[in-house]
């Protein structure tokens, strides 16, 4: 159920009324799990425990829009992500002092302020990148366990803060996409001077768009394609080049993603490739940059009027030079069902299996990024299987 606020505004210069509205819409997902993990050095570790967004986003979101007069409308996005496992003034995760945290918004979100007309939608802020909407439709489990978002599929690319992201209009099918995220904090990290390295999937540490070092500029584009069964969309991130006043270089990163899907009616297929290379870093302590590239197959069938059954399988292909002899290589297969109890709320089950090839040689060769100093830290093998309901409102 969404709770609408309506107000109307009148324009005194005119007489006319314009319609403002604000909604509360939100989501919650906590499921439960049971995870197995094989470690590097041969231990394993069998866990079961509440696990937060397995299937969507568990937040608070508030958004509202207003009819500007000639075509125009203004609009506002404010999502507050919270995880379902905790009190809402409790912490993320354990403390050592017990501390409490703010778990409502603790997780960020999308916000954003927007004009949008004729000529597109504009947004201001911190929106979704024309790569998440890439990356995300590459299978049926989106970002979500299964997918292999941020993984298999490569670095995910959620959003970027002091970001402007521009939206076209469809033009027979075709949408245009178009973000550019303002290079900023370009220097060592306060205090220690260190410089973080670009977030790849084959071993590097990551840099966030939330953290206070070295956020460079950044360049998504995305060209979509909609008509029908068919559907379609490619989109190029890259992150520039960026030298700190220490003189320590923060390599480029370019990831290109592609994917396409057909309805059968009886099933959709979808088919997800995608590429990612970062150059060499300056430090003799990191992998000298990243080259991998990511397929996938999937397929959602709905077997009745409630009932689908979604299924992902993806690997990635180390393709760094140093690492010939010890590829990262990865492999993702998952399986789920999803049974709907009402247009809002849905229960679901999946098993997802996940390795990742060659880690001890790496780890012995260092051939791994510095922050991977402990091998029993890095997991060769991953099984999990949820159960969990979402509900929105």
């Amino acid at each position: 159920m969404k709770k609408s606020l309506i107000a109307l505004a009148t324009l005194a210069a005119t007489g006319a009324y314009a319609q403002s509205s604000v909604q509360i819409v939100g989501t919650f997902d906590p499921s439960i799990a049971n995870s197995s993990t094989t470690y590097a050095d041969g231990k394993k570790v069998d866990n079961t425990f509440i696990r937060n967004n397995s299937q969507g986003t568990s937040q608070i979101t508030f958004k509202g829009t207003e009819d500007l007069g000639g075509g125009l409308k203004a609009s506002f996005l404010f999502e507050n992500d919270f995880d379902t496992r905790y009190d809402a003034q409790g912490n993320m995760g354990v403390s050592a002092t017990a501390s409490k945290g703010v778990n409502i918004g603790s997780g960020g979100g999308e916000q954003f302020l927007a004009i949008e007309g004729g000529m597109g939608k504009l947004q201001i802020g911190a929106a979704n990148t024309p790569t998440l909407t890439t990356q995300a439709s590459r299978q049926p489990f989106s970002t979500k366990i299964g997918g292999g978002f941020n993984g298999v599929l490569g670095t995910g690319h959620v959003r970027s803060n002091n970001s402007l992201v521009y939206t076209s209009p469809a033009f027979s099918g075709f949408t245009l996409a178009a973000a550019y995220g303002f290079k900023h904090n370009a220097n060592p990290v306060p205090g220690t001077g260190a410089v973080q390295q670009a977030n790849t999937n084959t071993g590097a540490s990551a840099t966030a768009s939330s953290t206070d070092a070295n956020q460079t500029s950044i360049s998504d584009i995305g060209l979509f394609y909609a008509n029908g069964p068919v559907a379609a969309g490619v989109s190029v991130w890259t992150t520039a080049e960026v030298t700190s006043i220490a003189g320590v270089k923060t390599p480029s990163v370019t990831q290109t993603n592609l994917f396409g899907s057909y309805d059968l009616g009886v099933a959709k297929l979808t088919v997800g490739y995608h590429t990612e290379k970062q150059d060499a870093y300056t430090s003799s302590s990191r992998p000298a940059g990243a080259n991998a590239t990511g397929t996938n197959i999937a397929a959602s069938v709905p077997l009745n009027a409630n009932l689908s059954l979604l299924a992902n399988y993806a690997k990635l292909d180390d393709g760094l030079a140093s690492r010939a002899a010890a590829k990262q290589n990865k492999k993702i297969a998952a399986i789920g069902l999803k049974y709907a109890l009402s247009k809002n709320t849905s229960v679901y089950a999946r098993y997802v299996d996940e390795t990742n090839d060659n880690v001890a040689a790496a780890f012995n060769a260092n051939l791994l990024a510095a922050s991977n100093t402990i091998l029993g830290a890095n997991a060769t093998s991953i099984k999990t299987t949820l159960v969990g309901m979402q509900t929105n409102f």
